[in-house]
């Protein structure tokens, strides 16, 4: 299905990232943090795309951020000079460990943001020797090829706990796409986790021309053995009805054999899994500035030698671009141009219903204990 082309800029942009602020929903960790919840690690950015010496700037989660690589080591800090506010992301390195202002010379230590000197000013500046002028740094880890950066005020948990396990294995391997997009992220977030629309939205297109998809359906929220993630569990499906005073719907395709998605999983802070026969697909939908966001698309699949080497090529040459291109981008318009509230939802929106629920019960920084509210995966009627 061909959707207009995104202009970058959200429809109606005013009430798009004001309306959930106002206070139209019961839900109201989820619906304060329109810069989302930095109590987090996030990925941002290919570890590769770091060179050493050349600075990236980036907006994340409403901060600016610059990131730098020394001695094979990634840092992170603010994105701009106390002095005159100038971005760093340009600085010159002409100390090992720090990097200079491109204005005046300010020279900040990478690990710990302390001005170390200000060259015009010469070696006994009194501004260095105040000692009270830094610039604030993060938290940044590489794993899985990726940068990871947390920017909250809490200490930092392990990054791992934040990483999809099977992310962690030695057989992983992790290929996929980084772009930005316009829209609210927990827009994102709903879409990835929403039922209806897959059912819809997503039946023509290269990805979808083989598969046969269900046409209607609905499920009901399941928490996994750990704690994170959140499971949409299949209560009601059918692939073709009659409707009365219509006719049937959707038509069945001879050629439509191949099985689709087998399972649609959701985890804090913003992080999709689908998995697919062979291999795991994972999105995240990291804020930027209100009303845009950092749209992370993996696929995770274990094998090494020639099987490896086979998957990289098909990633490049078919998964990438009528999957994490073609496909997903049927999303972006509808993402972009959304606003709510007021919204009237239907039965199908109990699963993302349920992800609103599950910030509002168990987000991280809130200093107060998750809630038990979902059954467990392998509790309650069909478990195994």
């Amino acid at each position: 299905m061909l959707m207009p082309k995104p202009t970058g800029v959200p429809r109606n942009l005013s009430e798009q990232i004001t309306g959930r602020e106002q206070g139209a929903s019961r839900f109201r960790i989820y619906d304060s943090h329109p810069l989302g919840l930095p109590e987090y690690w996030y990925p941002v950015l290919w570890s590769k795309s770091l060179k050493p010496r050349r600075g990236i700037g980036l907006t994340l989660l409403g901060k600016e951020v610059a990131l730098f690589r020394e001695g094979g080591k990634a840092y992170a800090l603010d994105n701009r000079c106390p002095h005159r506010g100038v971005p760093l992301d340009n600085a010159q390195c002409d100390f090992a460990g720090t990097r200079t202002c491109p204005y005046h010379g300010w020279v900040f230590e990478l690990e710990t943001g302390r001005l170390r000197a200000a060259l015009t000013d010469g070696p006994d500046s009194p501004i260095v020797k105040k000692g009270s002028v830094r610039v604030r740094t993060y938290p940044v880890e590489e794993r899985c090829g990726l940068i990871w950066i947390y920017l909250g005020e809490d200490e930092p948990p392990p990054v791992e706990d934040d990483i999809p396990d099977e992310w962690l294995l030695p057989t992983a391997i992790v290929t996929g796409r980084i772009s930005e997009r316009a829209g609210d992220w927990r827009y994102a977030v709903e879409n990835g986790y929403d039922e209806g629309h897959v059912k819809y939205l997503h039946r023509r297109g290269v990805w979808t021309f083989w598969r046969r998809a269900p046409g209607w359906g609905w499920s009901e929220p399941r928490i996994s053995e750990d704690g994170k993630w959140l499971t949409r569990e299949t209560r009601e499906l059918g692939f073709s009805a009659e409707f009365p005073g219509l006719g049937a719907w959707p038509p069945q395709k001879w050629y439509k054999w191949r099985p689709g998605a087998r399972g649609i999983k959701f985890r804090l802070p913003c992080t999709l899994r689908v998995a697919y026969r062979a291999w795991a697909h994972f999105e995240w939908y990291v804020p930027t500035e209100r009303g845009h966001h950092r749209y992370l698309q993996f696929i995770c699949k274990h094998a090494s030698g020639l099987p490896a080497l086979w998957h990289r090529i098909k990633y490049l040459l078919y998964v990438r671009p009528f999957f994490h291109n073609q496909f997903n981008d049927q999303d972006a318009w509808m993402v972009e141009n959304m606003v709510t509230p007021p919204e009237i939802l239907y039965r199908p929106d109990g699963a993302m219903q349920s992800v609103r629920q599950y910030y509002e019960d168990t987000a991280r920084g809130f200093g107060r204990e998750p809630v038990e509210r979902y059954p467990r995966e392998d509790s309650g009627p069909g478990a195994s």
